[in-house]
């Protein structure tokens, strides 16, 4: 059971998160030192120095 569920999904490459459509926040990319995301509203995309982690959220510095 456990296999099974740690194999649900995969990792998405830069360009497959660019791609993602949908919540306000969703998956972020990295952008060189930037941490980007889609916000989802008339401001498109918010970017600020920081790191995307595997989880896709972002920890800015």
């Amino acid at each position: 059971m456990k296999k099974s569920i740690l194999n649900l999904g995969k990792a998405l490459t830069t360009n497959e998160q660019k791609e993602i459509n949908g919540g306000a926040w969703g998956p972020c990319y990295q952008k060189g030192v930037m941490c980007c995301r889609e916000t989802g509203t008339v401001m498109g995309t918010f970017c600020e120095p920081g790191a995307c982690t595997r989880w896709g959220t972002c920890i800015y510095y």
